[in-house]
C-alpha cells in the first residue's frame, strides 16, 4: 500500500501542451486524439518520477496496469483530478506550462502559489515560439557556416512572405505555435490558394508566419536538457527519433556512447560537444528567469547540395517541455543490453511499446 508523504511533487502528462499554447485560452475543449493519448498514456511519468510522488491520471486501473506492464520505476500515487484538493502537493512537475493547464488546476484545487503566474506563462509562452529559433540559429551558427546550415524569417504580412518565397523558392511554413507538423505547410515555387489562405489566417491569428528553406533531410535528432531556477543549463542526452509526416513515430533506446557513434557517420564529435556548450550558454539569455524545467531542441542532419558530406541543421525547433525524447532517456536500457525501439502506437487505445532493435 503506497503512503502518502508529508510534502509530495504531482506530475502531469498533459500531450495537449501544444495546441494549447496556440489557442492561449483558459478554457479549450481539446481534440479526441489529444484526450485520449492523455487517458491513455497518463501514468508515464512514473518513468522519471521519484519514490512518493503523484502523478494525475484519468482513470487510476488502467495507469496501473499500463505502469505495470512498463515496469516503472518508483513507488508513484496515481491520483486523479478530484483527489488533488486533499494532497500535500509541494510541486507541480507538467509535460508542459500552459493557461489551459494551470486554470484546470487551480479549479481543483492546486494552491495557485505552487503555479506560474499568468504573466509568467506568457512569457513562457511568447519564448516557445517558433521565433525564438531566429536568434539561437545566428547563435550556434556563428563562425561554423561551413559545417551547419540554417535559416529563418518570420514575416507578419503576406506580401513579404512571397518576397522570401520568390528568393528561396522551395520552403516550409510554420506557424509560430502548433503542434505534431499541422501547423506546417511545404511550397515548391507558388503557393496554392489553399496555402496562402492557410497562411493568411495564421498570421491574422498568431501575428505572423515563420518562413525556412526546405533542406534534403537525412536524420532527425535532438539534444535533450534541463534548465534550473539559477538558469544553470544542464545536458541529459541524445534523443534519436523519426518521423512521418512531421509526426513522432518513435525513438532510439540506446546509450548516449552508443548515440554518439550513430550519430558521428555525419556530423563529427567536435561539432556536436561545440553545439551543446553553445546552447548551454545560449538558452539562459532566452528562458532565465522566465523558465525552469526540462526542454529540448530539434536538429537534423542534412545532405549538402553538391552531395559531398554533410551539414548540421543545429535549431529546427525548440521545445519548452519534456518531450519524447526525454521520456526515451529514462527508458535507456543498461550498459551492455541490447538497443531498443519505442515508439507510441495506437490500436484500441494508444499505447508505449518497446521493442528490441535489429
Amino acid at each position: 500500500m503506497h503512503q502518502i508523504s508529508d510534502k509530495m511533487d504531482l506530475h502531469v502528462f498533459n500531450p495537449e501542451h501544444d495546441i494549447a499554447f496556440a489557442f492561449n485560452r483558459r478554457h479549450l475543449t481539446m481534440p479526441h486524439a489529444a484526450q485520449e493519448l492523455r487517458m491513455n498514456l497518463g501514468w508515464i511519468p512514473a518513468l522519471w518520477a521519484s519514490d512518493g510522488d503523484a502523478v494525475l491520471v484519468d482513470d487510476i486501473p488502467y495507469a496501473v496496469k499500463a505502469a505495470l506492464r512498463c515496469q516503472r520505476k518508483a513507488d508513484v500515487l496515481f491520483v486523479s483530478w478530484d483527489d488533488l484538493s486533499k494532497l500535500p502537493i509541494d510541486h507541480v512537475n507538467p509535460w508542459g506550462w500552459d493557461l489551459t493547464l494551470r486554470t484546470s488546476l487551480v479549479e481543483h484545487g492546486v494552491a495557485e502559489q505552487l503555479l506560474p503566474t499568468e504573466d509568467n506563462l506568457q512569457e513562457i509562452r511568447q519564448r516557445s515560439s517558433r521565433v525564438s529559433t531566429i536568434p539561437a540559429i545566428s547563435f550556434l551558427r556563428d563562425g561554423l557556416q561551413e559545417q551547419t546550415c540554417g535559416h529563418a524569417r518570420y514575416h507578419e504580412s503576406l506580401d513579404t512572405l512571397l518576397d522570401t518565397l520568390a528568393a528561396w523558392q522551395r520552403v516550409v511554413l510554420k506557424a509560430p505555435w502548433s503542434s505534431s507538423g499541422r501547423g506546417v505547410r511545404y511550397v515548391d515555387g507558388e503557393m496554392n490558394p489553399s496555402v496562402k489562405g492557410w497562411a493568411q489566417r495564421v498570421i491574422q491569428q498568431q501575428g505572423g508566419v515563420m518562413v525556412e528553406p526546405y533542406y534534403n533531410k537525412v536524420k532527425d535528432f535532438g539534444m535533450e536538457f534541463f534548465i534550473h531556477e539559477n538558469g544553470e543549463v544542464e545536458y541529459a542526452g541524445l534523443s534519436l527519433f523519426h518521423t512521418v509526416n512531421n509526426v513522432y513515430t518513435g525513438n532510439l533506446l540506446a546509450s548516449e556512447e552508443e548515440k554518439r557513434k550513430f550519430l558521428d557517420k555525419w556530423i563529427p564529435a567536435s561539432l556536436t560537444d561545440m553545439v551543446i556548450d553553445r546552447i548551454r550558454t545560449f538558452i539562459p539569455t532566452l528562458l532565465h528567469p522566465h523558465y525552469a524545467g526540462p526542454f529540448g531542441i530539434d536538429m537534423m542532419v542534412v545532405a549538402r547540395h553538391d552531395q559531398q558530406g554533410y551539414l548540421l541543421h543545429p535549431c529546427v525547433e525548440i521545445n519548452l517541455r519534456r518531450t519524447m525524447g526525454h521520456v526515451a532517456l529514462a527508458l535507456t536500457p543498461p550498459e551492455g543490453h541490447a538497443q531498443q525501439l519505442m515508439s507510441i502506437e495506437h490500436k484500441v487505445n494508444y499505447f508505449l511499446k518497446i521493442t528490441t532493435a535489429d
